[in-house]
């Protein structure tokens, strides 16, 4: 599903990582734990094709990084710091990822029933990132890449994004989750890679 080989990242003459290399094959979970500034987000960054390392290949099995197209298909993308600027309501936010298919199941999965009609400006910092984590859902690619996904959940959602990771996870879906703090993730994690 997702082969790294040999990269090596440098950022302002430093080095963040080098020779990093690992596999994951569909429905298997890897979580990369790093202090700030170790480089994870800029690993997301690699993984997405929008960032390019000095050395070292990423390749997926199913899709090529350089056609957007299939990218959109396959893969699914949550950075640390998005932000969104433009007043759409929720529901409509989730839509666009794909605009054939209703948005009540990745609303409901989300917990987001009671926010669907406000516009995505007005929500807290939780709320705005399960709408992304929501959109990611309706957008229903094989390989989702999380950097921080649990950030700025209190407890509760915490749980709930635990909870449907696992089920995607069964789904057969492949995650890479990115944490700065090492969670207690109940068997979700197959794998764990320190930057």
């Amino acid at each position: 599903m997702l082969k790294v080989k040999d990269l090596q990242l440098e950022r302002g003459g430093k080095v963040l990582f080098s020779n990093l290399s690992f596999e994951l094959n569909q429905g298997e979970v890897l979580q990369i734990l790093g202090r700030n500034g170790s480089g994870k987000s800029s690993l997301a960054a690699i993984l997405a094709g929008d960032l390019k390392a000095q050395s070292g290949e990423v390749k997926y099995s199913n899709f090529e990084l350089n056609i957007p197209n299939e990218m959109a298909k396959h893969l699914g993308v949550l950075f640390q710091n998005t932000e969104v600027d433009f007043a759409i309501a929720v529901n409509e936010y989730i839509q666009m990822a794909n605009p054939k298919n209703p948005t009540s199941e990745a609303i409901e999965k989300l917990k987001l029933e009671n926010s669907s009609d406000k516009p995505i400006t007005k929500l807290s910092a939780g709320q705005l990132q399960r709408v992304q984590i929501a959109q990611l859902l309706h957008q229903d690619p094989e390989v989702l890449i999380l950097d921080e996904p649990f950030s700025a959940q209190d407890k509760e959602h915490t749980e709930l994004l635990i909870n449907l990771f696992l089920e995607l996870k069964h789904r057969g879906k492949t995650l890479v989750l990115i944490n700065h703090i090492d969670l207690d993730l109940k068997g979700l994690v197959d794998n764990t890679l320190n930057l």
